[in-house]
């Protein structure tokens, strides 16, 4: 039995009073274009305790 074997990419956005910038929806079409899939996401906190960048998981089969 062949396993299917998957690459990953991780992105840090930095996000705005909580919310992502809705100009970022190129970058991640064009992520999705290239077959890369959302797989997590995860608010990132650095020294403030807010929300500062926001981490992106994505996979994709390896070729």
């Amino acid at each position: 039995m062949e396993y299917t074997r998957w690459e990953y990419k991780i992105i840090n956005i930095r996000s705005e009073n909580y919310r992502l910038d809705p100009t970022y929806d190129v970058q991640l079409n064009e992520l999705g274009e290239q077959g890369w899939e959302l797989v997590s996401i995860t608010s990132i906190n650095f020294k403030t305790g807010a929300t500062d960048h926001i981490g992106m998981v994505f996979k994709r089969p390896k070729r």
